[in-house]
């Protein structure tokens, strides 16, 4: 971990005892963040090349107030009915010559976001808010890589002795139970699919892998929970290159709300541990959320497991071959 990182962590830690109890301002960050992509290898005898892109929009902690396609000419954007991600997308239709750039098909979108950290204080003081369902059901059930009524989550969930009506301590409690019990490896083979059944034999992998067991344990106790996704901002340098995303969970409770929380980076930050239940980083730039998702307008294929890369089918079948870059500098 280099020393800025360093230091901007200890700075939050040193903060976080005075921003629990609500006398220390929320940090915030304003940025421009560009998101491209590009297509490659496209067969000699496409017709049409469909392409999606995830769009940035308000949310809890965010605001978008400028989104500015910069190329291609045409492409929309709409949101899909399920989880309300908003989504640019456009057919590109052969000859593709004058919608190359660069020779390549592709797209720029620029978004100008405004982020403000989180902090619940309701989760930091591990209230015993009452469990009342005030969600759609989606955030309830199984997803295809999530089945919260496997064996191994039943035996799970069963071992950590959860409060059946206090949400928050049941919820810490999973959450310290993956820190304890996982070790975070990005690189392991399996992970980043998010697929739980795999994740409770291996005990690792990346965010993805992490918070799919938490959403796995939540919802089998019948706690509504999500899984957002974006970009992170890893430095305190004022431009540069992201190099991945990064993904997180939230649960709800009624009454309080979506209180987030991050156990892959308090996993990798120890000194994080408390801070990341309850709590979100300014430097998150919330894109996309939910699993299994179904696109506007819908794709041929299958749903997709996540949408935070860009999606392409060529005469309606998935196309692999896409590449996808994303940068950012702060606004004054």
């Amino acid at each position: 971990m280099n020393s800025t990182r360093t230091l901007a962590l200890a700075a939050i830690v040193a903060a976080c005892g005075s921003a629990f109890a609500g006398d220390a301002p929320l940090a915030t960050r304003n940025v421009e963040l560009t998101y491209s992509a590009a297509i490659e290898g496209l067969p000699a005898a496409a017709k049409s090349v469909d392409l999606w892109l995830p769009v940035a929009q308000d949310c809890d902690g965010q605001v978008v107030p400028k989104v500015t396609v910069t190329y291609p000419e045409g492409g929309a954007i709409a949101v899909e009915p399920q989880y309300g991600n908003k989504i640019w997308h456009k057919r590109f239709e052969a000859p593709f010559d004058d919608d190359m750039t660069d020779g390549a098909l592709g797209a720029k979108i620029v978004f100008e976001i405004h982020r403000t950290e989180t902090v619940v204080a309701e989760a930091k003081s591990l209230a015993k808010a009452p469990k009342r369902i005030a969600v759609p059901a989606s955030y309830l059930e199984s997803n295809r890589l999530i089945p919260i009524d496997s064996d191994p989550i039943v035996a799970i969930a069963r071992d950590l002795h959860l409060e059946k009506d206090a949400p928050i301590p049941a919820a810490r409690k999973i959450y310290d139970w993956l820190i304890d019990e996982f070790t975070y490896n990005w690189k392991a083979e399996g992970a980043g699919e998010g697929d739980v059944r795999w994740a409770c034999d291996s005990k690792t992998g990346d965010c993805t892998d992490y918070h799919s067991m938490f959403l796995a344990l939540c919802r089998n106790q019948g706690i509504p929970a999500d899984h957002e996704f974006g970009f992170p901002i890893r430095t305190k340098n004022h431009e540069g290159k992201i190099a991945s995303y990064h993904c997180w969970a939230r649960f709800n409770v009624d009454g309080i709300g979506w209180i987030p929380i991050d156990a892959s980076e308090a996993d990798k930050h120890p000194e994080l541990r408390d801070y990341n239940f309850g709590s979100l980083m300014a430097d998150l730039m919330k894109f996309s959320h939910g699993r299994d998702v179904t696109l506007a307008p819908p794709q041929q294929g299958p749903p997709l497991n996540n949408f935070i890369h860009p999606y392409v089918e060529v005469d309606g079948k998935p196309h692999e071959g896409v590449t996808y870059a994303v940068s950012f500098k702060d606004l004054p």
